[in-house]
């Protein structure tokens, strides 16, 4: 979506994704493209990831050869802003669990250990197999 060069580590992200699927029987991330609102389903899917993972590093969102597309950059300030999805709100994935799936909290505990280590942004952070 952002033009950013992958690799392996993207195949450790898939696996997190499916095997949440596997568990709750739903998607991590289902972006839908939002119509009435002007943004697209990119737009959707960097929002569901921001509102899981926290706001994305100023260098990985800007490092994409599509990072305009996505994201205003203030040079004076240095401060960057997604362009068309507004209010975001960061819900940690232990915290999904237990709300939306009604897992334990330690069961919602230990899987978000799990799965966070391949969702990281930076895919050179990412868990390896």
């Amino acid at each position: 979506m952002l033009g950013i060069d992958y690799d392996t580590s993207a195949d450790m992200w898939s696996f997190a994704c499916m095997i949440f699927e596997l568990i709750t029987a739903d998607f991590l991330f289902e972006p839908r493209k939002g119509q009435q609102q002007g943004y697209g389903k990119s737009d959707d899917h960097l929002a569901q990831m921001m509102e899981l993972l926290g706001p994305m590093p100023k260098g990985f969102a800007l490092a994409g050869k599509q990072a305009q597309k996505f994201f205003t950059f203030d040079p004076y300030t240095g401060q960057y802003t997604f362009k068309n999805i507004n209010g975001l709100k960061h819900v940690p994935l232990k915290k999904l669990l237990m709300d939306k799936y009604h897992l334990k909290a330690v069961e919602a505990d230990q899987l978000a250990e799990f799965l966070l280590p391949m969702i990281q942004w930076y895919p050179k952070d990412r868990a390896s197999a």
